[in-house]
């Protein structure tokens, strides 16, 4: 049949329908849209009524929508998904009026199946949508049915939704096509600027969408799509703008990138200065770096921009957080060597790890039941484990410090390999603690305290005799990396909190940024309160006073000498007074100087490490509080930012 005898066969049935037989939506569906779409060319195999879609809550919906039509361009059940899905249909009551709740029900079906188009009817009226990723939904045809009785609309009707005609558009091409028309219309933006508010419309339909390790977060200007870290593997992302001269760019960024540059500085305005990828040009343009793409966005663009980079990076850097949380691996040196990723344990005698290699060969799982038969050796690695989850994987790496000596140490790595991945993928976020335990999944810290404790000591007694083994010789050179500082949550002597300073201090000594003043405010209060008590006989007092001096005056020390009074007859009353000043001025910044931060800590650090205080215990208490986000943002950035700048 020729496509001018289907129109035809079209229009004589449209012309024909009496729509007054509508009585509810079941008849609008079963008279109406079927015909409709039987007469449009679309095969009834090809047609799928109320699509299963498994995440879908309707709890969190106003209406469930029941009478759903999906027509895909094939009549293969198993294929039948986004990739192949035209058009969806929603049929309403023939007395409905307001679409607006069949349009989010469509919209909601749209974000999984990828149609090329919905249409919402009640049977009088019918409204065709084209909806272009993550952009509010364009109606392309608005019409009652009365007049597709007209020869000429109904031509036009059936040419744009015929079946020959839908099934070959190619999505990828539908959406380059609709970019590369705002492209073309950006460039006459620039000699009509008055057009900018009729182009409103293009800006993208803000959401936020969360499908296991992928986030996609848009506002109306920006659209970023992150494959978030998953057991220390690499994240990535990709930044797209909705503006018109930008439609077509899409900006991807490695974990290097995400980590090195995005995520320091959140939560903070781009004219603060706490953003390295941020340049302000003017009073509402900013130079923007991304990459190795370089962009001129307004403060609009911006502020979306600064919103999507918060939200994606808070979510990178809670999975990467979280992962190391809950393996205790905070406490280890991550290293990284032949294709291997993991954190260093302890280092022992190359003699005891040939043992220790040996002892594992020979209580292999499989040959036999005992308690220690739990080894098995893939490669120069030792499995541990033979239940339901492998509980730890162990495996040598030479220690280059003492790699000359003639037993040289070796590394015993905790090594982060496709278990830890495959095991996030199979798991519920929520019960990833749940299989974290001696049964389960061993953290970092309990399989070092299980080596020195158990294996090792077994080791020696299964083989002291064997082999005649000096047991002092084999441990002596056993080198413990436990951390030895006390918690913070269980310090109660003042001078225990300095290597968390330290750590603070050594961080803000490579900070190149401004940094947020709101999470120094409690910090620098604290501090100050805690050393308030202290015996004027300090050691020191020109440092403190000089340091003080450095940060108000912001000059180099060669300047200040010759500038400032002589402070060198100052005493630790003067030096409170300026601690109290700046406690103020902190109150009153948006951010803060990271080389003043860095003067603050040292101050804090001299005078706890050499001074006389007299604290109370709310004090103590309110220091450690104000002193926790600080440090584990310090030991976050040091850890896994700084080296990828």
């Amino acid at each position: 049949m020729s496509i001018s005898e289907q129109i035809q066969q079209f229009t004589k049935w449209i012309q024909t329908f009496d729509n007054r037989i509508l009585k509810s939506e079941y008849d609008v569906e079963q008279k109406f849209i079927m015909p409709m779409f039987k007469y449009l060319g679309y095969p009834d195999k090809y047609r799928c009524n109320k699509h299963p879609l498994k995440i879908y809550d309707p709890v969190k919906q106003e209406k469930k929508l029941e009478i759903t039509q999906f027509y895909f361009a094939t009549d293969n059940i198993t294929k039948q998904n986004a990739d192949t899905c035209l058009i969806i249909v929603i049929c309403l009551d023939p007395q409905a009026t307001n679409f607006q709740g069949a349009i989010e029900q469509a919209k909601f079906y749209d974000n999984y199946l990828n149609p090329l188009f919905f249409i919402i009817t009640n049977g009088y009226k019918v409204n065709v949508f084209r909806r272009i990723t993550y952009h509010q939904e364009e109606l392309v045809i608005d019409i009652n049915a009365d007049l597709l009785i007209n020869n000429e609309i109904a031509s036009k009707f059936y040419n744009q939704l015929s079946f020959s005609f839908v099934k070959n558009i190619d999505k990828k091409t539908a959406n380059i096509l609709a970019h590369s028309r705002f492209s073309i219309t950006g460039k006459a933006l620039v000699y009509h600027p008055e057009l900018q508010d009729i182009l409103a419309k293009a800006n993208f339909e803000p959401s936020t969408k969360r499908e296991i390790n992928r986030l996609t977060v848009v506002r109306p200007k920006v659209l970023i799509e992150c494959n978030l870290p998953k057991a220390f593997e690499e994240g990535n992302c990709q930044i797209q703008f909705s503006s018109i001269t930008l439609r077509s760019l899409k900006i991807s960024l490695n974990h290097q990138c995400i980590l090195g540059s995005l995520i320091t500085g959140l939560q903070t305005q781009a004219s603060w200065g706490c953003r390295s990828f941020f340049k302000q040009l003017d009073k509402s343009n900013f130079e923007v770096y991304l990459g190795q793409t370089t962009v001129v966005l307004s403060d609009v663009e911006t502020t979306d921009l600064c919103f999507c980079i918060d939200t994606v990076c808070q979510e990178y850097k809670n999975s990467i957080v979280e992962f190391e949380n809950y393996l205790e691996t905070w406490d280890f040196e991550f290293v990284e060597f032949s294709g291997v990723r993991g954190f260093i344990l302890l280092s022992v005698n190359s003699k005891l790890w040939e043992l220790m290699q040996r002892f594992a060969n020979e209580f292999n799982y499989a040959q036999g039941k005992s308690e220690w038969h739990i080894f098995h050796q893939e490669n120069i690695s030792i499995r541990i484990g033979r239940g339901i989850y492998d509980h730890a994987y162990i495996l040598p790496q030479i220690n280059p410090k003492f790699s000359l000596l003639p037993h040289e140490l070796i590394n015993i790595v905790y090594e982060i390999n496709n278990a830890h991945s495959q095991f996030s993928e199979r798991e519920e976020i929520t019960s990833w603690p749940q299989c974290i335990g001696t049964r389960g999944i061993w953290t970092a810290k309990y399989t070092q305290q299980w080596l020195l404790s158990k294996y090792i000591p077994k080791v020696f007694e299964y083989y002291s005799q064997k082999f005649k083994l000096s047991e002092a010789e084999l441990l002596q050179n056993i080198a413990n990396y436990q951390s030895d500082r006390t918690p913070l949550k269980d310090i109660s002597d003042i001078k225990e909190l300095i290597p968390y300073l330290q750590d603070i201090q050594s961080w803000l000594n490579m900070y190149i940024e401004n940094i947020a003043a709101l999470i120094l405010r409690s910090y620098y209060r604290a501090f100050t309160n805690l050393v308030r008590n202290t015996d004027s006989s300090l050691v020191g007092i020109d440092y403190i006073l000089g340091n003080l001096h450095r940060i108000n005056w912001e000059n180099t020390p060669d300047e200040l000498f010759s500038n400032s009074r002589d402070w060198k007859n100052w005493n630790f009353k003067d030096a409170m007074q300026c601690l109290n000043q700046q406690v103020a001025r902190i109150n009153n910044c948006e951010y803060e100087n990271s080389f003043k931060a860095d003067l603050m800590t040292r101050i804090f650090v001299w005078i706890i490490e050499n001074g006389k205080i007299r604290f109370s215990q709310a004090q103590l208490n309110a220091a450690k509080q104000a002193l926790l986000p600080l440090w584990e943002l310090s030991r976050f950035e040091t850890r896994h930012v700084y080296p990828h700048r």
